[in-house]
């Protein structure tokens, strides 16, 4: 069926429920109908047997007093069809005689429609004839009994009357509730049908699904599911886009940079040597803040994919010490304490060791930041439950509210110099690794939750072979 919903629910509904209701009054009107029709019989029967064998004359007076009583008409004739009595003298001067009405006796039938009718006078009765008792007029009298056709359609109307009635009556509240009941469903397929509209448009907002625990409300539940899912895909597709971007700009300036960081680096080296330089001096220092630069460049680097290295294992503890010794001049500098917190056992993850460092240090570097002069930065790992958690922490008053929903999108900062890359590049080396990162705020410290699963394939092979990049 085509068309709108509410006329698809509607006319089937109502077609059927009027069908039913009216075979339910057909049948309740035929049934009292019936009743009654066999209840007027039998007293009009009552009525003839009385006047069969009364012993009294039959008298006009009788006849109209037992009219009174059956609604039934009388006229008592003699031999020659002539009206001796009736209970109403129009009908006695009319009524057929003994050879034109019928021979029925009335007490055999208990249908009126089973009675021969006749026309006296202008209107149909049911007519029948039986013997007059003799002492009324003589022998061959007969009593010719005729009951209205009217009366016996009036007597149907009556009882048909009230269920007619009350099955219009269904049928008006079946269809004003059937077309409420599609209204109201119409009215949400149209909501949801806008919904979806503007879902194409681009418009992810969802819409109320209601208190019904119904299909129409499983569905706007569903389709605003599926506008969270949208919403969330389209973000992340603008997120790998930034990042796509990020990648393309940081690709020939991080190699050719890191490229010249190296140099820088060998040839402070070199001159060291040379001069016999301790490692608390100047010389030292400025190698340590190469390498930190070099670092910084491999993460970059890391964030974009654009190199893709095996993952070995790594002993952590070491790790976060190494980043905390690159730290050490900077630290200083900026008058902030720097903590940290290893277990006595060794921590061995199989993992990408650049990337990983260089997730930890941008991390510290937004610690540093954020705690400010006098304040506390602390390196936390967590090694005796799988996932391993490395966590940095820092005093300072934590990320701006406005920025916490995408404070792990590229170029998302509060700083004003700041570009907002330190945070992605650490989520992306959580994704590779398969692990997680998150922050929270707690104490009055902002800690940042690095996770990397516990590989499997661990081995006892020390880390020191092989933890320290290639810086070449």
């Amino acid at each position: 069926m085509n068309g709108p919903i509410r006329r698809q629910i509607l006319i089937p509904i109502v077609a059927i429920q009027s069908a039913t209701i009216v075979a339910i009054t057909a049948a309740a009107v035929g049934l009292a109908a019936w009743r009654d029709e066999r209840q007027s019989a039998a007293r009009l029967a009552g009525v003839i047997e009385v006047l069969e064998r009364s012993t009294f004359p039959l008298t006009s007076q009788v006849l109209t007093r037992m009219h009174g009583l059956s609604e039934a008409h009388f006229v008592v004739q003699d031999a020659a069809g002539r009206a001796v009595a009736a209970s109403d003298e129009t009908l006695g001067a009319e009524a057929p005689g003994p050879r034109a009405a019928p021979g029925v006796r009335p007490a055999d039938s208990r249908s009126w429609r089973q009675w021969p009718t006749t026309t006296v006078a202008g209107r149909t009765y049911f007519a029948a004839r039986i013997p007059a008792p003799a002492s009324s007029v003589g022998p061959g009298a007969s009593l010719l009994v005729l009951y209205p056709e009217s009366s016996w359609r009036a007597a149907l109307w009556d009882v048909a009357a009230a269920p007619v009635a009350l099955g219009l009556a269904a049928i008006a509240l079946t269809a004003q509730a059937t077309r409420w009941f599609a209204d109201r469903i119409g009215r949400r397929v149209h909501r949801l049908r806008e919904q979806v509209a503007r879902i194409a448009d681009g418009d992810f907002q969802e819409i109320e699904p209601g208190e019904d625990q119904d299909e129409v409300g499983d569905l706007i539940r569903s389709v605003n599911q599926m506008s969270r899912q949208l919403r969330d895909m389209r973000r992340t597709i603008a997120v790998a886009e930034r990042t796509q971007l990020l990648a393309q700009l940081a690709a020939g300036f991080a190699h050719q940079l890191r490229n010249t960081l190296t140099g820088a680096r060998l040839g402070v080296q070199l001159h060291a040597r040379r001069t016999g330089a301790g490692e608390d001096s100047a010389l030292a220092v400025a190698v340590r803040q190469l390498e930190l630069a070099e670092e910084q460049v491999r993460g970059l680097l890391t964030l974009g994919r654009l190199e893709q290295r095996p993952h070995r294992p790594c002993e952590l503890s070491a790790l976060l010490r190494d980043v905390a010794s690159l730290l050490d001049a900077t630290t200083r500098h900026a008058r902030v304490a720097l903590e940290v917190e290893t277990p006595d056992a060794p921590a061995v993850a199989s993992v990408d060791e650049p990337s990983v460092r260089a997730a930890v240090l941008n991390l510290a570097w937004n610690g540093l930041e954020a705690a400010g002069p006098g304040g506390r930065v602390c390196f936390r790992l967590i090694a005796d439950e799988d996932p391993i958690m490395i966590e940095v922490g820092d005093d300072g008053p934590g990320p701006p509210p406005d920025l916490a929903p995408g404070i792990f999108d590229p170029f998302v900062t509060g700083k004003p110099e700041g570009v907002g890359l330190g945070l992605a590049l650490a989520r992306r080396v959580a994704e590779v690794h398969r692990g997680t990162l998150g922050w929270r705020r707690n104490d009055g410290w902002t800690w940042f939750r690095l996770t990397l699963p516990r590989d499997e394939a661990e081995t006892e092979t020390s880390p020191a072979h092989e933890s320290r990049p290639d810086r070449g």
